[in-house]
């Protein structure tokens, strides 16, 4: 009788214990792993991107803990910060950090959960005794916790490198650029390694610190009424060598041609207005800089240059005669700039509107926000000015002066509430695809900055599925355009746009095939180097073709 009580009390001790030894294991800390980035920018700034994963290996769901990262002698360098949307900061952080993101979000048992911080830097570049520039150099971050892998990557410009690879990091030549790592396992919590590097001088490097004094983005009025940007950038050449690209953002697809209006530098430089197509968004100086060696803007020397180009469709609507603008306040170059405006100039009495300018003073590469006006076509002063028939038949159909649209027909209302319900969906349709075509061109250069060692068929299946998305996103916006169909005209452009995207789809995906037999060791380089041309090409005559085509229907969804 006695065993049997024993028996019972240890029975019903063993059941107390089982849900004690389930909240034990469920309090336990998920696995944290860091990949911490360090970008250098080819104008002089530089980014950190702190990309932090918890993963739970465990059976039940576990809680994230507080991490605090910090950037040791670099925090003065930091002038912003940001963090991914449903993460954190556990106290207002001061500018430089270090930044201590909460805990307490839930992984569920098999998952993960992860935050990337994001930190950007000025003032990273200065000049040696011997005129060399050297640069201060992120090698690890420090963390507060236990990490069981941290990947610690310097990415340079192209063909940029330094004299002697940062404290730590080791050097891995991966196609056009230059990326130092290092790979570290059972992390504990340390200080950040910083250091100061010297950059080697190569005449074919991508990298020219640049001082940009003053950017100015004006908005216009065409002589047919469209508006155009014309963008003024005044800067200085503070690199080691001569600057042979200007890398710009246009308000406007990628293929769109600019009309280079003034060159200035430390001379005037007279010559007629010409167009030139951008090559890889970047306007060649050396085509034209007359006056100065061929191979662009020479270290030290201060430069202007205007240019202008029309308004990409996608950033304006018009209805009745009014014509409505929305455009980012991106600036017109990716840098840090002294004084920054946004100017509107509009023909007093033609559209009979003023708008102030938008003066937004020292901005950065990041700097966002919107602006947005309005204006009313005047027939009068363009009748005046004696526009062919072309032209005056488009400000015609823009002010909605035709006879067969000002009748007082039934149901008018309604077909003026259609026309701007088209002119929206066709707006945000070609929003779309240039968010897909801005995404295949970022793709390259991003496949070529990537560590050697994760760039395998898991990476490239990932980047597939990103193009997939965003296809998905603009097929769904063609498909609702098409559905506003009510003109054979309009059907056949939007039909056209649906075989070009196609091609364009194929284009990108066969040279990411070319990319991935490359990079993953399946393919010589000499095969490679003699595909990679054709297949660029391919890509381009398809994005060039889609985008004209864009035009096309928001001009044919006008009249819808």
């Amino acid at each position: 009788m006695r065993n049997s009580a024993s028996l019972v009390l240890l029975l019903l001790l063993v059941a107390a214990l089982v849900p004690l030894q389930g909240a034990v294991h469920a309090q336990g800390a998920p696995r944290v792993d860091v990949r911490s980035v360090y970008s250098l920018n080819r104008y002089g700034f530089a980014t950190i991107s702190e990309t932090v994963t918890f993963t739970n290996n465990g059976t039940s769901a576990m809680q994230t803990p507080t991490v605090t990262i910090g950037f040791g002698a670099l925090s003065t360098n930091i002038v912003d910060a940001n963090l991914t949307a449903g993460f954190s900061m556990s106290t207002p952080p001061s500018t430089g950090g270090p930044f201590t993101v909460s805990g307490g979000t839930s992984v569920p048992a098999g998952g993960n959960s992860s935050f990337v911080l994001e930190a950007l830097l000025n003032n990273v570049v200065s000049t040696a005794r011997n005129d060399s520039l050297s640069v201060d150099v992120l090698s690890s971050p420090s963390i507060s916790t236990r990490v069981a892998s941290l990947v610690n990557v310097v990415q340079m410009p192209a063909d940029a490198s330094f004299t002697s690879a940062p404290s730590g990091l080791k050097a891995s030549i991966l196609g056009a650029n230059n990326t130092y790592y290092s790979e570290l396992t059972n992390v504990l919590p340390s200080t950040a390694n910083t250091s100061v590097r010297t950059m080697s001088s190569n005449s074919a490097q991508d990298f020219n610190p640049l001082k940009v004094i003053d950017a100015q983005r004006t908005i216009s009025i065409a002589p047919d009424g469209t508006p155009e940007v014309t963008d003024k950038i005044e800067f200085e050449n503070l690199g080691t060598v001569a600057l042979a690209r200007l890398y710009v953002s246009l308000l406007a697809p990628s293929s769109t041609q600019v009309t280079i209006l003034t060159v200035t530098g430390n001379e005037p430089v007279l010559q007629n207005p010409f167009k030139m197509s951008l090559t890889s968004g970047a306007i060649d100086l050396r085509s034209f800089v007359v006056g100065y060696p061929s191979d662009g803007v020479q270290t030290g020397t201060e430069f202007t240059l205007t240019y202008r180009y029309p308004l990409g469709t996608n950033y304006y609507s018009a209805s009745g005669g009014k014509v409505t603008i929305n455009i980012p306040e991106t600036p017109p170059v990716q840098a840090f700039i002294d004084s920054y405006s946004i100017n509107f100039s509009l023909k007093q009495g033609a559209y009979g509107i003023a708008v102030s300018p938008v003066s937004l003073g020292a901005v950065n590469p990041w700097h966002t926000g919107k602006a947005s006006f309005s204006y009313v076509v005047s027939l009068g002063l363009f009748l005046d000015g004696g526009l062919p028939f072309a032209s005056v038949a488009f400000i015609l159909l823009l002010m909605g002066l035709f006879v067969v649209r000002s009748s007082a027909l039934p149901g008018k209302e309604a077909e003026e509430e259609e026309e701007e319900t088209s002119t929206e969906l066709a707006s945000a349709m070609i929003a779309a695809f240039d968010e897909k075509t801005n995404v295949i061109n970022r793709l390259w250069p991003e496949i070529a900055a990537r560590d050697a060692n994760e760039l395998d068929k898991a990476y490239f299946d990932e980047v597939r599925g990103r193009l997939d998305s965003f296809r998905n996103k603009a097929l769904q916006r063609l498909n609702e355009v098409k559905q506003k169909s009510t003109s054979q005209r309009f059907s056949d452009v939007v039909g056209q746009i649906q075989a070009t995207e196609r091609e364009v789809d194929r284009a990108a995906k066969d040279k990411l095939n070319l990319y991935q037999q490359y990079y993953l060791r399946q393919m010589r380089k000499e095969v490679y180097d003699r595909l990679l041309p054709q297949y660029t090409k391919r890509l381009e005559r398809a994005l060039n073709q889609l985008s004209d085509e864009l035009h096309t229907v928001q001009r044919e969804a006008k009249l819808i």
